[in-house]
């Protein structure tokens, strides 16, 4: 029997490890040696994936943007795939659903984007998610806007008023409203 683990395991296992502690003590409080006792793995095998902390931090970012725009995505397919045709539906859902990942992941978000460093310059993973359905929808002669991909950058830039936790300001149902309604109208839809 054996007694290492597949790599696709260790590595989950080092994220899993920095995303609890980063939450419980932070990014810069958080040593190598701390992921590593908690990961129970050496260094040495650490820096078999990944170069630095900071590249646990970008594949960590990386990650939480892939969850946010696999959920985008799956709000806006089921709503596709219940035989909804309604192109607002489908904008509802997928604004709905990035509102709803920001809210139960918000302290993630806080210590991955407002507290590290690092941060990645590639367009936001949502962002693309909500470029193709924009797309999509043009395709189907059912949006009316000319540039999907600028629109879709200007869409998650305002999703990104549901990290105001804290600060005033509407109350959560307003929000997802108002977002909706923006997004609908940005895509040419009332």
């Amino acid at each position: 029997m054996t007694r290492t683990k597949p790599a696709e395991q260790r590595r989950a296992e080092l994220l899993e490890a920095a995303r609890v502690l980063f939450l419980a003590k932070g990014v810069a409080a958080t040593s190598l040696d701390d992921i590593t006792q908690r990961a129970g793995v050496s260094k040495g095998l650490f820096y078999l994936y990944f170069p630095s902390k900071e590249d646990l931090v970008l594949a960590l970012q990386e990650q939480f943007s892939g969850e946010v725009a696999a959920r985008m995505a799956a709000a806006a397919a089921a709503q596709a795939k219940a035989g909804q045709a309604d192109w607002s539906a489908r904008l509802d859902a997928c604004v709905r659903a990035g509102f709803e990942c920001y809210r139960e992941l918000h302290d993630l978000h806080e210590v991955l984007f407002h507290h590290a460093h690092p941060v990645r310059s590639d367009p936001p993973l949502a962002t693309l998610v909500i470029r193709d359905l924009l797309a999509a929808g043009v395709a189907a002669g059912a949006l009316d806007l000319s540039d999907p991909e600028s629109t879709a950058v200007l869409c998650f830039a305002s999703m990104h008023a549901f990290d105001l936790r804290g600060h005033g300001g509407p109350d959560d149902a307003r929000l997802i409203r108002a977002a909706q309604q923006l997004v609908r109208r940005a895509a040419g839809l009332p």
